[in-house]
């Protein structure tokens, strides 16, 4: 009797998650339609991921993104997202970002040629339990959809945020070095990558 009630209650319990997944989609393509053809193709669950390489004169950082739709609380009714990602640098470190962001305007399900800014800045897992944590890199990236591709720049920030060795910059946020170039990042899709690797992987 107890494994048949246990077996029961699993069931249960992945038929709620399942019609509760079923339901998000549905309230999803109502209100943010957009988040299902991001890049100008279709994706079953909405959202998007995509990896880019920022060329700078320390070397080079591959930046990973993986974005959702998400409510904005703001007036207008734009699309907006939240997410994550990591930064790896050419020191061979790793920063895990959150990644919040949107576009200008309204946008059906074609995305292509619309204006985007992402913010990215580190949050640590432990956030929620400290004070303070460290909050750099902080990077603003700002570009627009040419599908399949998001086309960035950074303004800037990236220069700012590291030193020309690649080390990241530490110092009091009074003596943040100036911007030294601002450098062009070309995020393509890519499948899952997940957190525990990918600095390795391609992005030309």
């Amino acid at each position: 009797m107890l494994k048949k009630s246990c077996l029961g209650c699993f069931l249960q319990s992945t038929m709620a998650l399942a019609l509760g997944a079923v339901l998000f989609a549905l309230i999803l393509a109502v209100f943010a339609p957009w988040g299902f053809f991001l890049g100008g193709k279709f994706h079953l669950m909405p959202g998007w991921q995509g990896i880019g390489r920022l060329h700078a004169s320390s070397g080079d950082f591959v930046l990973y993104l993986w974005i959702s739709p998400a409510s904005s609380g703001r007036t207008y009714n734009f699309p907006y997202f939240n997410g994550w990602g990591y930064l790896c640098t050419p020191r061979g470190e790793k920063f895990k970002l959150r990644v919040t962001g949107g576009m200008h305007e309204r946008t059906g399900i074609d995305s292509n040629g619309k204006a985007m800014h992402l913010s990215l800045h580190q949050r640590p897992w432990y956030y929620g339990f400290a004070g303070t944590y460290e909050s750099r890199p902080r990077l603003e990236l700002r570009g627009r959809w040419q599908n399949p591709d998001l086309v960035m720049d950074d303004g800037g920030t990236l220069s700012q945020a590291f030193l020309p060795d690649g080390s990241l910059y530490k110092g009091p946020p009074r003596n943040q070095p100036a911007v030294r170039e601002k450098l062009q990042i070309v995020f393509h899709e890519t499948g899952w990558l997940g957190f525990g690797g990918g600095c390795q992987a391609e992005a030309n």
